[in-house]
């Protein structure tokens, strides 16, 4: 029997987790919540989890399938991605053993999660390996709806067989990594401004590019001139080439066809490697 285990780090954007979970919770084995200890963030920030929250958990949980690890991840001195990178590490050993191991964000929601399942099920590599998958990413929200990045390069590791990160959720080194068609909606920068500063203030890449100068882009952003918008990541430019704009709210849009058939405009992700061998660099040194 084949062993699936997921694991969520919880931060100040743990609300999201009530539109993530839900889509995976009947297909793995045992989920693992990983939050600080001492109430921060990988910035050092401090981080308020209403008590609310963990009751609406416990009621959701209704397989006793969650472990809840405390644990201290935010240590002086080692920097937000160092900080972020060392939290996975060390929920990936507290998960224990599995044939496959997820981790996923809070405001992260897999479209067809029981098909990337089957598909992890089928797929017996020898060697350790990282699946990478597409990801649609949400850009700011609308009145009518959402803008999200089109003909994106953008994706992310989504599962391993062998848990071992360098880079965030990336293993650079040792792994084989593999591009698959399975899509994932980012909730990502679709916040209201004050949760963008927050955000930007707190997450992994905090220290990698100019958040100010970035946040003064996306609050200018609306549905007049999203448009003219081209090849604007923030680390990577022709990583987001243009924007797009989808009608309705986050569960719509998870379940319309419009967004199913949006994987069939994904390319190969050549630049991300590029990307990720840039930002790997540039730490060790």
């Amino acid at each position: 029997m084949m062993t699936i285990k997921a694991g969520y780090l919880i931060s100040y954007d743990y609300e999201f987790v009530k539109t993530s979970l839900p889509r995976i919770y009947d297909f793995v084995d045992e989920i693992y919540f990983a939050v600080d200890a001492e109430g921060k963030t990988w910035a050092g920030g401090l981080l308020d989890i209403d008590p609310q929250f963990w009751e609406w958990l416990k009621a959701f949980d209704k397989d006793q399938k969650i472990t809840i690890y405390k644990d201290q991840f935010y240590v002086p001195g080692l920097g937000a991605m160092g900080c972020e990178t060392r939290e996975r590490n060390l929920l990936a050993q507290k998960m224990g053993k599995a044939d496959w191991y997820i981790q996923i964000d809070a405001d992260e929601y897999y479209v067809d999660f029981e098909a990337f399942v089957e598909a992890l099920k089928a797929h017996k590599p020898v060697k350790p390996t990282s699946i990478y998958c597409s990801v649609a990413t949400l850009f700011k929200e609308l009145p009518e709806g959402f803008l999200l990045i089109d003909d994106s390069f953008e994706t992310l590791c989504l599962a391993t067989n062998h848990p071992v990160y360098d880079l965030a959720r990336n293993n650079n080194a040792e792994n084989e990594k593999l591009y698959w068609d399975n899509l994932l909606l980012h909730q990502s920068w679709a916040r209201s401004a004050d949760e963008i500063q927050q955000k930007l203030n707190n997450w992994g890449h905090k220290d990698d590019f100019n958040t100010k100068s970035f946040f003064k882009l996306w609050d200018a952003i609306d549905e007049h001139n999203y448009n003219f918008l081209r090849n604007f990541h923030p680390l990577d430019s022709e990583i987001w080439p243009k924007l797009t704009f989808f009608k309705g709210t986050i569960d719509e849009i998870l379940n319309s066809a419009e967004l199913k058939n949006f994987k069939t405009k994904k390319r190969p992700p050549l630049k991300q490697k590029s990307f990720f061998s840039k930002l790997w660099k540039k730490l060790k040194s």
